[in-house]
């Protein structure tokens, strides 16, 4: 599991086993400790960390797009 702050939101990328082999990522953001959003990514891989750096990839996305609509600004990626 991989942690970053966008913004006021705390994004987790992490990924599960979807088939035997194949693994899926997923991304869970939240806001002072509140689950608002999580979303399973739709891309089977054969690789664990490939897996989680989309669920995190895809979640910090996620999370900028929720900063603009939320406060008008995109915080960036960092």
């Amino acid at each position: 599991m991989t942690h970053r702050k966008i913004g006021y939101f705390d994004v987790e990328g992490t990924c599960y086993v979807a088939k035997p082999g194949r693994w899926r990522g997923k991304y869970v953001i939240s806001e002072d400790g509140e689950e608002l959003q999580e979303k399973l990514c739709s891309t089977l891989h054969e690789n664990e960390e490939v897996a989680c750096a989309e669920g995190l990839t895809l979640g910090i996305a996620a999370a900028r797009k929720l900063m603009r609509e939320r406060e008008g600004f995109d915080p960036g990626d960092e």
